[in-house]
């Protein structure tokens, strides 16, 4: 698994916590957003604070997939804490879902592994929401969801429009970025080593649409 993800990774990498800050800090200050340095018991972290009130952590990684550090767009969107989602390219959704069935039947266990995140045992758990309706998205991206009703309302005009734009343009299947929503909360997770002021400014605007796209479900609209 790991050697493939490498592969999908690619080989850039950034200069340092001081380089990753400086990108962050300039792009925060360019957004209008606000930006900080925090202490954290595996080393040294930034935060970027949105006023829409979705908010970026960049510091150690917390899942295998993600080498090196971390980038984290999240948001706290009021949806029901039993909603279960994942979005990923379908490359990286063959990766990790051959990790899972790896382990599943090399120690031939009677449940899925309750040390893998919560999203790789939902690839196995949950169907598959289809984009038979979006050709784009269809042949680069997958969702899969407990709930596909929510999964639906949420990916409206707006959300579909951005999606199919990054789709189409800078959501590569070698880019390893995973999209998801658990107990309200609605999580974009990609490296966050060698980092771009163009790469910041795309995928933000991306989050921000979803997000805000999410807690218009939450709340009816």
């Amino acid at each position: 698994m790991f050697d493939a993800l490498k592969r999908m990774i690619g080989s850039a990498t950034g200069g340092g916590a001081a380089d990753e800050g400086q990108v962050l800090a300039a792009w925060a200050k360019a957004e209008g957003h606000t930006f900080k340095r925090v202490k954290a018991k595996v080393g040294a972290g930034f935060v970027v604070e949105a006023p829409e009130g979705w908010r970026v952590e960049w510091g150690a990684s917390q899942r295998s997939y993600v080498s090196g550090k971390e980038l984290r767009f999240r948001c706290d969107t009021g949806v029901a804490s039993d909603v279960q989602l994942i979005m990923l390219s379908r490359a990286l959704s063959l990766v990790l879902e051959t990790d899972v069935f790896s382990r599943f039947t090399n120690a031939m266990q009677t449940q899925i592994d309750n040390s893998l995140p919560d999203e790789m045992r939902w690839l196995a758990m949950h169907p598959r929401v289809p984009l038979n309706d979006h050709a784009a998205l269809a042949r680069r991206l997958v969702v899969f969801s407990n709930a596909e009703a929510v999964a639906r309302r949420w990916l409206d005009d707006a959300v579909l429009l951005s999606l199919e734009e990054a789709a189409s343009n800078w959501w590569t299947d070698t880019l390893v970025m995973v999209v998801t929503v658990n107990r309200g909360m609605l999580t974009l997770r990609m490296s966050g080593d060698g980092l771009q002021p163009l790469q910041l400014k795309l995928v933000g605007e991306l989050f921000r649409v979803m997000a805000m796209g999410l807690k218009a479900v939450a709340v009816g609209r």
